[in-house]
């Protein structure tokens, strides 16, 4: 018997006592049933398809069937070592802290590195290595782009007996060393004879941009170090040699991405000299550090060329410093030595 039942019969006694001694005649009341129990709601499972750790290429892009998108994995307070892989291409990135560097050289005979000059650069992430033919295979297969090189029909091959570069037909990224060479073990070399708009595009593709030319020098530099700042390649001041980059004409050709991990920079970049020239963001002017902005500089608003970094397998050990500068027509000229990486 619950409480209410009690109340319920306790007043009944007393009316009926009343009725007695009063000779009047009142109605009994109702008892009211307590309510019944709600039952607990139980919210629905939502099941989640996990994300997929391994960082191999896949041959075709599955089309998920849930409508709920996972937040970002990325670290949220990424530090100095921390990388993380693009989900568009597999490209590992590396972190660049938010800081000064110094840009440029007094040193130097060429006077476009001219003056040394601090400048401030938000943080940022760069790709490890130059992207690679299989990366532009995924990119090319998956758009149907067609580079300037299939375009014109023809690219710039080097010729090993005269030392020499020459426009050749049926040059393109897939025939790098004219028409009958083709791409049969080489997936891991850098993508070479392709343009700016080229690099470009792919870059966009993937979900990144081209490094502006003070973020690919100080991702080859380092930090400003407050002693000096002398360092003259992305390992130091040692001079170049075999075992640090494929320069000089050594081997008469790219060799694989990250091949020489002794060469690389403060934070890990691999190839940042030597092996391929690498496309830049930036429109090139001889004058520009003499009135670059010291934050976030992006280069002249317009030019007939745009910048080129870090040497190649054809040229000498100078053209590999992290400061030396070099440019070419984006729109006309691509060749064996050129190539590109991305940042974001």
């Amino acid at each position: 018997m619950n409480h209410g039942m009690n109340r319920a019969l306790t007043t009944v006694t007393l009316l009926v006592v009343l009725a007695m001694a009063f000779g009047a005649c009142t109605p009994t009341p109702t008892a009211t049933p307590a309510p019944a129990k709600l039952a607990a709601t139980v919210a629905p499972t939502v099941t989640v398809a996990p994300v997929p750790t391994s960082t191999r290429l896949p041959t075709a892009t599955a089309i998920p069937t849930s409508t709920v998108t996972p937040p970002p994995t990325a670290d949220p307070s990424p530090g100095l070592g921390s990388t993380q892989v693009s989900d568009k291409d597999g490209m590992t990135l590396l972190y660049v802290p938010a800081g000064d560097f110094k840009m440029g050289s007094d040193s130097s005979i060429d006077t476009d590195e001219q003056p040394q000059h601090t400048v401030y650069l938000d943080a940022f992430w760069i790709d490890q290595t130059e992207v690679t033919n299989a990366l532009f295979k995924k990119f090319s297969d998956a758009t149907g782009y067609e580079t300037d090189a299939d375009k014109k029909g023809s690219g710039w091959v080097f010729d090993a007996a005269t030392k020499a570069w020459y426009d050749t037909k049926g040059t393109d990224w897939q025939h790098p060393r004219g028409p009958s060479s083709n791409l049969n073990g080489l997936a891991n070399h850098p993508v070479v004879q392709v343009s700016w708009d080229d690099a470009q595009a792919y870059c966009q593709w993937a979900g990144r941009r081209l490094p502006t030319e003070a973020e690919w020098e100080k991702a080859a530099r380092g930090p400003s170090t407050g002693s000096g700042d002398s360092r003259t390649y992305p390992w130091g001041d040692e001079l170049p040699d075999q075992t640090r980059l494929n320069y000089n004409q050594a081997l008469e050709g790219t060799t694989p991405v990250g091949n020489y991990p002794t060469g690389a920079s403060p934070y890990g970049a691999l190839d940042m000299a030597g092996n391929v020239w690498e496309w830049v963001a930036d429109w090139y002017d001889e004058n520009y550090y003499a009135t670059a902005p010291r934050r976030n500089p992006a280069g002249p608003t317009s030019g007939d060329f745009h910048v080129l970094r870090g040497g190649s397998w054809s040229y000498p050990g100078s053209s590999a410093r992290v400061s030396n500068r070099y440019s070419d027509v984006p729109y006309e000229n691509w060749d064996g030595g050129v190539g590109f990486r991305c940042a974001r």
